[in-house]
């Protein structure tokens, strides 16, 4: 299933495995009825989310998500965010044993997504084409809703996934921008987390934020520009969820 700018989805071909697979995705397929008309999604929980302990996060999505997860950018360039589900390497404490999320706790899209992701057909092409991780446990030949129809055209299933993946990947392009002038304007910093647990000092670091003083100092022109890209919102959020990083290290028992 391809896209090209606002054309109505068709069912397409492309590269069988990205250069690099993004988190969590263990290999990428493109889309076709001739290959994948046997393939169903089933619902099987967040088991396959349960080593991730940081997940992309869109900035549409801060202030939601800020209620229940802390919203770090990452230390590399372009500093994308990510929501922080745990402390320690391979452990998502909000996956339990059987594979449920924590009750009550936001669920970024970026999972709700797995295991379709966008792919460009060729590199700097604008058509994009609708690929699954066919290794995902999600996927199954004899349970759950079927992706094609007999006659081999997308199911509803697969229209909704199709049109959610895109609207997941366009959200994180706009992301991308945010983090980008962010960090144009000198505000995404490395930031620490110090606290105790249990009469001991915890430092909690490795990780970007927006650097409250940088924020003030800004001159009002460059302030107004980012409420107007809906930005400050986002970053208000942000630095309000980080306030949720020593429930973490207590959740993890640390």
């Amino acid at each position: 299933m391809s896209e090209t700018s606002s054309q109505s989805p068709a069912v397409n071909g492309v590269a069988d495995t990205a250069p690099v697979l993004p988190p969590l995705y263990r290999q990428l397929e493109g889309l076709t009825a001739e290959r994948h008309r046997a393939l169903r999604l089933r619902d099987v929980g967040y088991g396959f989310a349960a080593s991730a302990s940081a997940v992309p996060l869109a900035a549409e999505e801060f202030t939601i998500a800020a209620r229940s997860l802390a919203i770090v950018f990452t230390a590399q360039a372009p500093h994308m965010p990510v929501a922080l589900t745990g402390l320690a390497a391979g452990a998502n404490l909000f996956v339990d044993s059987g594979g449920a999320w924590k009750i009550g706790a936001y669920v970024p899209a970026y999972l709700r997504r797995y295991p379709f992701f966008l792919l460009r057909v060729t590199p700097g092409s604008d058509e994009l084409a609708l690929c699954i991780d066919s290794a995902a446990p999600q996927v199954s030949e004899t349970q759950g809703e079927p992706l094609f129809t007999p006659e081999g055209k997308p199911a509803p299933q697969l229209e909704r996934a199709f049109a959610f993946t895109k609207s997941v990947e366009e959200a994180m392009l706009r992301t991308r921008t945010m983090t980008l002038r962010l960090a144009e304007l000198g505000l995404l910093k490395p930031a620490v987390v110090q606290f105790e647990q249990h009469g001991k000092p915890l430092r909690i670091d490795g990780f970007f934020a927006v650097d409250r003083p940088a924020l003030a100092a800004l001159p009002p022109e460059r302030l107004a520009e980012l409420r107007d890209h809906g930005w400050l919102e986002a970053i208000y959020a942000h630095l309000l969820s980080i306030g949720g990083i020593p429930e973490l290290a207590r959740d993890l028992g640390a």
